[in-house]
């Protein structure tokens, strides 16, 4: 199964949303404000715990760039395939997502997808997923979530 997941964003990604038509595997996907091809199972936001749920279950994850999609996939053992929204094309307020996937393809930590009509290929291609006591949490993690839950 491939979860693929677009964020809360107001903006509606219909460019990876009409990317999945060209997969042939089982798919759910969090969609957003946008709508997904026609019997593609999924909904616009899920609660948190479904997310992490979708990630632990999914072979294969497809996510926007946003940040926290992109930590819960990594930490499910996942080398997430990330298609950056684009601000050129209205799918964002500004071009962080293509920054930060930059970025993290360039340190292995993300499969960096510039063009969706390759997402097949892509997801064909994808790394295998490791095992999930191979993603221990790094230090700053704990540390920080204490932090906050202190004040």
């Amino acid at each position: 199964m491939i979860f693929v997941t677009v964020g809360t964003h107001h903006q509606p990604f219909k460019r990876l949303l009409d990317a999945l038509a060209g997969l042939d595997d089982e798919l759910v996907v969090q969609y957003g404000p946008g709508r997904p091809p026609a019997a593609m199972p999924g909904e616009p936001f899920m609660p948190f715990d479904a997310m992490l749920e979708h990630f632990r279950k999914a072979e294969t994850v497809i996510t926007h760039a946003g940040v926290g999609s992109i930590i819960c996939a990594s930490r499910e053992g996942h080398v997430p395939l990330v298609v950056p929204r684009r601000h050129e094309l209205g799918e964002h307020v500004d071009d962080h997502q293509i920054e930060l996937t930059r970025a993290l393809a360039q340190r292995g930590s993300v499969v960096a997808v510039w063009d969706v009509d390759t997402l097949a290929e892509t997801v064909a291609a994808a790394p295998p997923r490791r095992p999930v006591s191979a993603t221990a949490e790094p230090a700053l993690c704990p540390s920080v979530r204490n932090a906050l839950l202190n004040q």
